[in-house]
């Protein structure tokens, strides 16, 4: 099983890696990037990879005559790890675009592939640059022209990425969010369907677009055989590491009253972006809102700070990465906007500037190498 897309490619294979589990199916999974430790890159049945064996794995892929990425070098070492295991399901992650991604070169024709939400990111890679419907042709033809599944699941879209996929996806077997399943919100709660199914879904997770992912995930487990109330458990209760996650303990917290929330999320591009604000805003509209963002110089600000324009205030800082955006740079970029914004020397300074904190609610977001520094 692989999957691909612009965003939430981690959230729903956690999500259907949590089902699994839930009924007792033996898997393995690679995902891309890591938050603590670069074990997280290769799991298998609920455990990292060990260190040792990474590193040795590793040394094997180093002799071979050819310059890998390390995300090409991790993806091998993901194939060398598991070939000898038994195991039901291969969960897989993409990291950049697909048609050259070194997860399809490994599972050229898996059982399942899943699109998630496909919209602009990475144009630096791509011909065409412009936010534009020719651009968007390009990244789609490049995220799905190729595929060879035998089953294609593909989540909910904007209107003109779905137009093209449909294109690319022509005569393939696929399975699509608002045809053959979909979400419906009533009263504050969230609803499966298909053509046979309807029930609640009772979880504890934030906003519209992850129960979007989790519809996706629900589908693919009942056309797996797997029973309803085995499902229904494995979503009960859901921690995404470093998507909507909310940090609970540790220096951040220190000397915050129990009513300030703070969360962390990876977000770093304008369809995630987008979807973690308006999580956050229809859950907490009487909090006060702030974010402290640091990015990395390959993304698009302007399109990512868009939907802050309702927080009350945005943080600036710089992470560690040599490829940071300069916090300042992105001030500039928020004034532009009209986003009330400042620069802060870091995450902890910028929580203590804020004086009545009883009330506030902060999100730590822009990129997951940032997360890595904080989390």
């Amino acid at each position: 099983m692989t999957c691909n897309g612009t965003s939430a490619k981690f959230s729903i294979l956690y999500l259907i890696k949590k089902i699994l589990v839930e009924n007792n199916n033996t898997y393995a999974a690679t995902f891309s990037p890591h938050i603590k430790s670069i074990s997280e890159r290769i799991e298998i049945n609920s455990k990292n990879i060990s260190i040792l064996k990474l590193k040795n794995i590793l040394k094997k892929i180093y002799k071979i005559p050819i310059r890998l990425t390390e995300f090409e070098m991790l993806c091998l070492a993901f194939a060398e790890f598991i070939k000898s295991k038994n195991i039901q399901y291969t969960l897989a992650e993409f990291g950049l675009l697909g048609r050259k991604d070194a997860i399809r070169a490994i599972f050229p024709s898996p059982d399942i592939h899943i699109i998630s939400p496909i919209l602009f990111d990475h144009l630096h890679w791509l011909k065409n640059q412009e936010g534009n419907l020719k651009t968007l042709k390009e990244i789609v033809y490049e995220k799905t022209s190729f595929l060879r599944a035998r089953k294609i699941y593909v989540s909910k879209q904007h209107p003109d990425s779905l137009k093209f996929i449909r294109y690319y996806l022509k005569n393939k077997n696929s399975f699509y969010y608002g045809r053959d399943f979909w979400l419906k919100r009533k009263k504050g709660k969230y609803f499966y369907h298909d053509k046979k199914h309807n029930f609640e879904i009772i979880s504890n997770l934030m906003g519209d677009f992850m129960y979007e992912n989790a519809v996706l995930a629900i589908k693919i487990a009942i056309d797996q055989g797997i029973k309803l109330s085995i499902i229904k458990r494995g979503l009960k209760k859901i921690n995404i590491p470093g998507r909507m996650q909310e940090i609970k303990s540790g220096k951040l917290r220190k000397y915050l009253p129990n009513s300030t929330l703070v969360f962390a999320d990876g977000a770093h591009n304008s369809l995630s972006s987008k979807s973690v604000c308006a999580a956050l805003n229809n859950k907490y509209k009487n909090k006060d809102l702030y974010a402290i963002i640091s990015m990395i110089s390959s993304k698009d600000p302007a399109s990512f700070l868009k939907p802050f324009k309702n927080f009350k205030k945005v943080f600036f800082v710089d992470m560690k990465q040599s490829n940071r955006y300069p916090k300042e740079d992105l001030f500039k970029i928020s004034k532009k906007l009209n986003i009330r914004s400042s620069i802060s020397e870091n995450c902890n300074e910028a929580i203590k500037s804020i004086k009545k904190k009883k009330n506030a609610v902060f999100l730590i977001t822009g990129s997951f190498y940032y997360l890595q520094e904080i989390i």
